[in-house]
């Protein structure tokens, strides 16, 4: 069978546009592949929140490690619960009393806020060093406030093994200058 010249010109046409069309479809996914982002931005974020007797706050331990921070109004007792990222269960526990650090009398009782703050420690030699996140207390009614760190140990964490600890009290200070009389 003999194709006449229109038949043979359309034929022809689709040919090209069909390799045309391969062409484009090929260099735009090898194009979007080799394409990266022009700036990469980490992102981390934490929250604290309180009510009378409760306070509890977030904060990045280790890379992809948070802490669950809680602060019991009526005791004084502060813990860090550290979820551990391949199990998915919480696999360090530390503790400490506030009451003692910041001179407290829990009879007064005391209003207190929490927050959490990043931090870098240098290593100190061994595989124990502070977490890579701070926990600020702050008693408003006296404006006392202490900083803690968690001895967070890495090879351990890696393992997945459990550990536990006391939180180090790493300063204490004032936010208020002058004492206020109690009414």
């Amino acid at each position: 069978m003999k194709l006449d010249s229109t038949t043979r010109f359309w034929l022809a046409s689709f040919a090209v546009g069909s390799v045309m069309t391969a062409f484009a479809i090929v260099g735009m996914t090898v194009g979007l592949q080799l394409q990266k982002p022009a700036i990469e931005i980490p992102v981390s974020a934490t929250a604290s929140t309180w009510s009378e007797t409760m306070c509890a706050a977030t904060g990045r331990v280790d890379e992809e490690i948070e802490g669950l921070f809680t602060l019991d109004s009526l005791t004084g007792d502060l813990q860090c619960a550290v979820l551990n990222g391949r199990t998915t269960k919480f696999a360090g526990l530390f503790r400490t009393n506030v009451l003692q650090d910041m001179g407290a009398d829990a009879s007064k009782k005391p209003s207190y806020m929490i927050l959490t703050g990043a931090a870098s420690f240098p290593g100190q030699g061994g595989n124990t060093r502070p977490g890579d996140c701070v926990v600020y207390v702050i008693d408003s009614t006296t404006g006392r406030f202490v900083v803690y760190g968690v001895p967070w140990q890495r090879t351990l964490a890696a393992r997945g093994a459990p550990q536990q600890g006391a939180l180090i009290l790493l300063d204490s200070g004032t936010a208020r200058n002058v004492m206020l009389r109690e009414p």
